[in-house]
């Protein structure tokens, strides 16, 4: 999205020189608009009108609570807005907040939009802003993005006219995403409420572009009017937009999505071209490839404790063919052991090219031979053998069941790893005990998804390396479910954290870019994408490969329906 900005600041010079020499200069649209690159500038001829069906995959509790917006109705960004979108490749686009800067290492200042109102007419101002930020410390079980927490060092939140002033104790500036995603409320509105856990919020007051009517909960169907008074002008362009659960999981909802009664739905179908594509076609996708699943081991498990080990399963796994049986060719292949996204490839070390790209090509002989340098070998039986001659036990895979991709990607895998003497079978649980075996360490192996979701490869390392986020097996880990720690990676994390310089941060996560492919704590398993599928039978405006202008998270639905507009 860099790009886009590089051609803004070309087309501005083009109309700057075209003035001067009187001549009249055609606009090609869509563009980014003065709110930044996730909203378009569609042009003066775009149609108004309409609605904009999404369906959901699981059917929705009647909730509107912005501090738990995974768990009810949509409220983030069409109720609720955040200060600002920080795309995962860099860009900024703000909402409430018109800029930010940090005044020294530990006060991060930003101006608050003017002319802006709740649903119910009161002017909203920093101190809402400065209220939610307190409100949530007040009551920490609401703090779902962790603003409070010790590791982002946040000390105090003030409003000063229309700055709100963030005060650390040390310097994070890790913390700015974390920051700028937060939903925020009326002060006047939730200074009332005593338990904002508990609360269900059913007439909430918002200063996003849309206004909550009603929810039918048998029938799963919640309708949401366009804000008249909405401070983006102009936006959004529909009138409507209807959240649709649904009791029947995928399927279900793929028929919905073929019937014409959604234009989005979010989820992998398997045979997307004959499942999906062929029936219609106005039926589109976009699989934008955000990060990986990984194979996790239990690093603190033996064999899977020795880094040689982890990496013979890394050359014993044929990719291609994994990628190729799950999804065809609508899934970009790409596999980075790095584990930089895709969206943030500019953060990778290109000196490491060449060691990241052995470390995931195929090669089961290359992989027999690593084992053998550290004394594994197989026995006259074909099974892999300690270095004290003991056979080593079958192991699993656990998967989620029902997970079809997961599912199917890990039987392949159960088949490779026969090659190098493994003997591996796949257990499929249910989510609820397979996040309990994942957090308790109570597995061999398993697979789980990390991808870009914030402007940088900080918060996806935190997550998943970072000492802070494990525990011993047995114990409930936060993140880091393989257990693996290094305390050279936690200093490179605080490196980044407290150090605004660019070049310093970038040092920072090459350095713990050399340590993932030295000691290779989780495996590049699938490519990990945000599932995407739309129909542009009446609808027009959603983002794809051509127009990227967001990424499709939770909190971009939104960004979506403020894009979109009829044909």
């Amino acid at each position: 999205m860099r790009k886009v900005g590089i051609f803004l600041a070309i087309l501005i010079l083009a109309l700057s020189v075209s003035a001067v020499f009187g001549q009249e200069t055609a606009t090609t649209y869509p563009q980014p608009s003065e709110y930044g690159p996730a909203i378009l500038n569609w042009g003066p001829n775009v149609k108004y009108g309409g609605t904009f069906t999404f369906l959901n995959t699981a059917p929705y509790s009647y909730s509107l609570n912005p501090f738990f917006p995974s768990t009810g109705l949509p409220s983030y960004g069409f109720i609720y807005e955040p200060l600002m979108y920080m795309s995962p490749n860099g860009d900024t686009t703000y909402f409430l907040a018109t800029s930010y800067k940090w005044i020294n290492n530990t006060t991060l200042e930003m101006t608050i939009r003017k002319n802006v109102k709740w649903t119910d007419g009161v002017p909203f101002t920093a101190k809402d802003v400065a209220f939610t930020f307190n409100y949530i410390k007040e009551h920490p079980s609401i703090d779902t993005n962790a603003v409070w927490a010790p590791i982002n060092h946040l000390k105090s939140v003030e409003a000063t006219n229309d700055e709100v002033i963030f005060s650390f104790s040390k310097p994070s500036y890790a913390s700015l995403p974390i920051i700028a995603s937060q939903q925020i409320v009326p002060e006047h509105i939730w200074s009332k409420i005593e338990d904002p856990s508990k609360d269900t919020n059913l007439n909430p007051v918002g200063t996003g572009p849309f206004i909550f009517q009603s929810f039918n909960q048998a029938n799963q169907v919640a309708v949401y009017v366009k804000n008249p008074n909405y401070w983006m002008k102009g936006r959004p362009y529909i009138d409507k937009f209807v959240a649709k659960g649904t009791y029947g999981g995928n399927q279900a909802t793929l028929l919905e999505l073929l019937k014409g009664d959604g234009d989005v739905a979010q989820m992998y179908i398997p045979g997307v071209e004959s499942a999906y594509l062929s029936k219609n076609p106005n039926n589109k996708l976009w699989w934008p490839v955000m990060g990986n699943n990984y194979l996790i081991t239990n690093d603190a498990k033996y064999p899977f404790s020795i880094p040689e080990f982890r990496k013979a399963l890394s050359l014993a796994m044929n990719r291609q063919f994994i990628v190729m049986s799950d999804y065809g060719k609508y899934l970009q292949d790409y596999e980075n052991p790095t584990m930089i996204p895709l969206p943030q490839i500019s953060w990778m070390d290109p000196t490491l090219t060449p060691l990241a790209s052995s470390l995931v090509t195929y090669d089961p002989q290359k992989a027999q031979q690593l084992l053998a340098s550290i004394g594994f070998k197989k026995n006259k039986d074909g099974l892999l053998m300690d270095p004290q001659g003991n056979v080593l036990p079958p192991y699993t895979i656990k998967v989620v069941s029902g997970w079809t991709d997961w599912i199917t990607g890990a039987q392949i895998l159960c088949d490779e790893f026969k090659d190098i003497g493994l003997r591996v079978t796949v257990d499929q649980e249910s989510f609820g005990a397979f996040y309990s075996d994942l957090q308790n360490g109570t597995f061999d192996m398993t697979v789980v998804g990390y991808y870009a979701t914030t402007p940088n490869p900080y918060q996806m390392y935190f997550s998943a390396l970072s000492s802070y986020q494990t525990a011993p097996i047995g114990k409930p880990a936060i993140g880091n479910f393989c257990r693996y720690t290094n305390p050279l990676i936690d200093d490179a994390l605080n490196v980044f954290n407290s150090n605004p310089d660019p070049r310093i941060q970038k040092q920072a996560i090459w350095t713990i870019e050399r340590i993932v492919l030295d000691d290779m704590p989780i495996i590049p398993f699938l490519p990990g994408p945000f599932w995407y599928e739309y129909q542009t039978r009446t609808l027009e405006g959603f983002p794809n490969a051509e127009y990227p202008y967001t990424y499709v998270l939770a909190s971009s639905e939104s960004i979506i329906a403020l894009n979109v507009h009829l044909k």
